[in-house]
């Protein structure tokens, strides 16, 4: 099963998913990682552009650099689905 982006962009499976949300910072090298440190949304893109570039600048939603530091992104268990958390995290960058 492949998740999808709004407008039918296939996004990856559910192995695929898992693995990125599994990923361990020892797993990754910093100088490996795209730095998002200099990152900026367009903001006249819809919420859907801003979701396709975001994914292909930084590959994994889950692990970043930004600057010389790793960030690992996680959701609460909340009710709060991964795409709305997604689009609110995009609507703060």
């Amino acid at each position: 099963m492949a998740f999808l982006l709004k407008g039918g962009i296939d996004f990856m499976t559910a192995e695929e998913y898992r693995a990125l949300l599994d990923t361990d910072f020892s797993d990754v090298k910093i100088n490996e990682m795209p730095d998002m440190a200099s990152y900026h949304a367009d903001l006249n893109d819809t919420i859907e552009k801003r979701q396709q570039k975001f994914i292909r600048k930084v590959g994994n939603p889950y692990m970043m650099r930004v600057g010389k530091m790793k960030v690992k992104v996680s959701f609460a268990n909340n009710g709060v689905s991964i795409e709305e958390a997604f689009k609110n995290m995009l609507l703060t960058v």
